[in-house]
């Protein structure tokens, strides 16, 4: 979940010039070359209107590009649930040519409001990934926290005296507001105590703000996800980095997060999708959780655009939020990706033990 660059595009210059040329591409030949292969693209939210705990997080799209989107999937793919996906790998055997399956990060109000709704109306099963501590608005995810410093930063000039005092706690004697924002940026899981002190300091609340704009589910509209047909997975209890957490504390995340949405709505299946990126993690965090007689979990997904990885129920997704790409060039970009790792690069992640 990178922030957006103040002074650049958020896509880097060579990827915009991979899509610029591959989007004339035949997208039928495209599909032809692996017709087994399972899309896999992954949102956070859809809206309208701005999100400032998200603002200055990633970019979004709106609900008339989100159906778009949906309409060229829907064309030219066939969409699959969570379910068959699970029972697909259990069995080792491809699910129907050209398969998609889409799956939402976070568990954001956007899924209720926006998201599911137009999923119902155009017949797409999808696949939402749920924070332990976050359903019900118990918690605002320290990110969020940052955003939301940001926004108070950029929208209101603040005293030589208030941009000192937000300086001292995070380690320094002050500087202007652009040197606040450049280190609050930095602030991470590990030191996620920062935010709340910095707040103050600029006069927000985040619990009044929690409970006034309730930006993640509750646990009826999570159920009703569930009654509607629609995959519900783990994403962990608070949105950490995984290479900041230890092997124990990894696998505590992810079982206590799976565990709890199982058991909280009585799911059949047991599905976890890592927050931020799965790169550092072990080959001794999936050989205990996937392996055995009764393994914990019965997939995993990760965000590393369709590589393969060390064992077939972990997939790889891909980002297709970005507004300014459009879910045509997208689609082609990760077939083209495909074909090339397939053909040329080693397309397998590689996973070191646990020291």
């Amino acid at each position: 979940m990178p922030f957006i660059s103040d002074a650049l595009d958020p896509m880097h210059y060579s990827k915009k010039v991979f899509y610029n040329t591959i989007r004339l591409a035949p997208v039928a030949l495209l599909k032809g070359i692996d017709p087994n292969q399972l899309l896999l693209p992954y949102q956070h939210l859809v809206s309208d209107v701005p999100v400032p705990h998200i603002k200055h997080l990633y970019p979004f799209k709106g609900t008339k590009a989100f159906e778009k989107d949906l309409d060229y999937l829907l064309k030219h793919f066939k969409p699959v649930t969570l379910p068959e996906v699970i029972a697909a790998v259990k069995e080792r055997r491809p699910l129907p040519k050209y398969s998609f399956l889409l799956t939402f990060d976070d568990g954001l109000q956007e899924v209720a409001t926006h998201i599911a709704p137009m999923l119902l109306r155009k017949g797409v099963p999808a696949a939402f990934f749920i924070n332990k501590n976050f359903l019900d608005n118990q918690e605002l995810f320290y990110k969020f926290k940052v955003s939301l410093i940001i926004e108070a930063l950029t929208t209101r000039n603040w005293s030589p005296a208030t941009l000192a005092a937000a300086g001292q706690l995070l380690g320094d004697t002050g500087g202007t507001a652009a040197d606040i924002i450049s280190r609050v940026k930095k602030i991470t899981y590990v030191n996620r105590q920062l935010a709340d002190p910095i707040g103050e300091v600029f006069e927000l609340s985040f619990g009044e703000y929690l409970q006034r704009e309730r930006p993640f589910m509750d646990s009826g509209s999570v159920q009703r996800l569930v009654d509607q047909g629609f995959g519900i997975g783990g994403h962990s209890i608070d949105h950490p980095y995984y290479a900041e957490l230890t092997l124990a504390e990894q696998i505590r995340q992810t079982v206590e997060s799976v565990d709890f949405v199982t058991s909280k709505f009585q799911l059949p299946y047991k599905a976890f999708a890592f927050p931020h990126t799965d790169a550092p993690v072990s080959s001794t965090f999936f050989e205990q959780l996937l392996e055995g007689e009764q393994p914990a979990l019965d997939i995993i997904f990760g965000t590393a655009n369709h590589l393969g990885d060390i064992h077939p129920a972990i997939l790889q997704r891909f980002n297709c939020e970005r507004p300014q790409l459009s879910i045509e060039t997208a689609v082609k970009g990760i077939l083209v990706y495909d074909i090339i790792k397939k053909r040329l690069l080693n397309s397998v992640i590689s996973r070191s033990k646990a020291i």
